[in-house]
């Protein structure tokens, strides 16, 4: 796998409210743990439409891989200025991240028009990418229930890898972390 699309939820779908809770920390050590493996399984591209959340953090991880990895990024968002109804806060932490990286560009050359925009972007984010990472829990419904929808209709008909990370997962991964953490001091 080449490239490789993540998702998930949006922050306040995980009661997240800034970047600095500490449950950030945590899901983007996993996310830059599963990258990393998928690296060295000679994934080459990380590939998000630009929501905050598990999109963003993802790419915070996968340009922390860059240097050691040759991971790349791309963003390809929706529509044009998707980041304009964002707080500040949030618009800034979104330039700093396209900032960094090596891709990025919009499918439709316009602001938004209406949900079907999401929709067909995210259609075109899985028609070109090899496999996906997803987090999304069916005990906790949100956003990703509709990329989902799409990934499993794709899957069902094409060779495409889809993982998808549930909260336990999740959980299990911070338990772990925390017992290594503390064992080692």
């Amino acid at each position: 796998m080449k490239t490789l699309y993540v998702s998930g939820y949006k922050p306040f779908e995980l009661n997240i409210y800034k970047n600095s809770q500490p449950e950030v920390k945590y899901i983007k050590l996993f996310l830059q743990e599963r990258l990393k493996q998928y690296a060295e399984e000679g994934l080459e591209w990380v590939i998000i439409s630009g929501q905050l959340g598990v999109e963003l953090w993802a790419a915070e991880a996968a340009i922390r891989l860059k240097k050691n990895y040759g991971l790349k990024l791309a963003i390809i968002t929706p529509f044009l200025e998707h980041t304009s109804k964002w707080n500040e806060e949030n618009q800034l932490y979104y330039q700093k991240i396209h900032g960094a990286a090596d891709f990025v560009t919009t499918v439709f050359e316009q602001p938004y028009q209406g949900g079907y925009m999401f929709k067909a972007a995210t259609d075109f984010i899985v028609n070109n990418t090899d496999g996906a990472l997803v987090l999304y829990d069916d005990e906790r419904e949100g956003s990703p229930k509709y990329t989902l929808r799409t990934l499993v209709d794709f899957t069902a008909e094409n060779d495409y890898t889809m993982d998808i990370i549930s909260l336990d997962d999740l959980s299990v991964f911070i338990n772990d972390y925390l017992s290594n953490q503390w064992e080692n001091g």
